[in-house]
């Protein structure tokens, strides 16, 4: 049992150093670029097309089994999906961040209710 205590408060604090790392390099004026592509929209297009495939997934597994949870936690995905894919919206048509994330925001609230009624429901 304490192992399992301490395996966990390492997690955190590991988890902890990262979030600070991430909030050290916002502060830096040079964003990470990868081919002249800023990483953090090559990420969130890559988390769109993972939330995109595992909407999928999730579709077809409802499709065999029938269960409504399935429903909710396919439609938490899409959401995701969309959510990856307005924040990679920049590399194509230019930074309109300021109508961006607030939608994003409440695409945020979405997820996590989709989730938590995929989790409730019986």
């Amino acid at each position: 049992m304490k192992n399992k205590k301490s395996f966990f408060f390492v997690i955190i604090a590991l988890m902890l150093v990262q979030i600070s790392m991430l909030v050290l390099a916002q502060e830096e004026e040079d964003d990470l670029e990868v081919f002249g592509i800023e990483a953090e929209e090559l990420l969130n297009l890559g988390s769109g097309l993972l939330a995109t495939v595992l909407f999928i997934l999730t579709l077809i597994a409802y499709k065999r089994t029938n269960r409504k949870r399935l429903l909710y936690v396919s439609a938490a995905f899409l959401l995701f999906a969309l959510k990856g894919f307005l924040m990679s919206t920049e590399l194509f048509f230019g930074d309109w961040s300021s109508v961006i994330d607030p939608i994003a925001s409440l695409l945020d609230f979405a997820i996590l209710l989709s989730f938590f009624f995929g989790i409730i429901r019986k």
